[in-house]
């Protein structure tokens, strides 16, 4: 893709969240001579519209989220004819596919990342940004927000959960501050979280204090690690001789279960094509912050 076409696609895309990696995975994905095309995280459409533009294929768009898969929809309403809408999480791949009559596609894709759209939510609780209800779920007809799961924990539960997920190094201080301030009153809103996890911790350096344990929260509210772990080796099965998965990353504990499940399936039936991960040019990272923690990891069936 020469520079021309990479401007052109990059405006083509605003004002919609920018997708990561675009080009690296379209230069993959073009290999395969892709014909059916899954996006298992399709969020706001941004590495579907890509696709859709640079190919023939059919796409399959997943989410789980139904209002910012609203958005998707109008967002690629000139593609309708070449797009298969599915409401549901990536873990249910296989059955969803088989329900939509596919047996085998040709390359799959799984951007781990949060969108712009629900980090500026102001229903969803991911971000302490603004103050917003505790909610954290990405999925809202599904499970508990935050707010009602936090009186339900210990607080060793608690300081698990952030130190396991957010890898909290103060996650038992954290905890014991939360269920000190749970006896008094309940906890609704992000602002009050992040200003009692930044009191009990104290501030230092430009990264806020409640960084981590948002993570913590948000990929424990929403089975993310659990919903990667089921979702690799049924997408490994959905793929065609040829076909690709790619995985973007976006912090330690995704990369590494993402980097051992492909050597595990690595073999006679699997080549994994990034003996390291790619990451952002300097160029992308300088005009999309979102991409500056990204890694994007591919494996391809060999036969099958």
């Amino acid at each position: 893709m020469d520079m021309q076409d990479r401007t052109r696609l990059t405006a083509d895309l605003k004002p919609f969240h920018t997708p990561v990696l675009l080009n690296e995975i379209l230069a993959y994905f073009k290999q395969t001579g892709c014909k059916v095309f899954v996006d298992g995280t399709t969020g706001e459409g941004g590495h579907t519209l890509g696709f859709l533009k640079n190919t023939d294929a059919h796409v399959v768009c997943f989410d789980a989220d139904s209002e910012i898969q609203q958005r998707a929809k109008e967002r690629l309403q000139d593609y309708a004819e070449r797009v298969t809408f599915v409401h549901s999480n990536f873990r249910y791949i296989l059955k969803e596919l088989a329900k939509a009559s596919y047996t085998h596609v040709d390359a799959i894709l799984l951007d781990l990342g949060i969108s712009m759209a629900h980090l500026k939510d102001i229903n969803r609780g991911i971000t302490f940004a603004t103050d917003q209800p505790l909610d954290m779920r990405l999925d809202t007809t599904e499970g508990l927000p935050l707010s009602a799961m936090l009186p339900q924990m210990t607080e060793s539960e608690i300081a698990d959960v952030i130190f396991k997920y957010g890898e909290e190094r103060a996650s038992r201080r954290i905890a014991r501050a939360i269920v000190y301030y749970m006896d008094k009153k309940p906890i609704t809103t992000t602002g009050e979280l992040a200003g009692l996890i930044e009191k009990s911790i104290g501030r230092k350096g430009k990264i806020h204090p409640a960084t981590r344990t948002f993570q913590a929260f948000r990929i424990f509210i929403n089975q993310e690690l659990t919903s990667l772990e089921l979702a690799i080796p049924q997408c490994l099965d959905c793929l065609a001789p040829g076909g690709i998965l790619a995985v973007i990353s976006y912090h330690s504990l995704e990369d590494r279960i993402v980097k051992h499940m492909f050597k595990d399936a690595k073999g006679d039936e699997f080549e994994v094509l990034t003996k390291k991960p790619i990451i952002p040019t300097e160029q992308e990272t300088e005009s999309n912050r979102a991409a500056r923690s990204a890694k994007l990891r591919i494996i391809r069936r060999v036969c099958g």
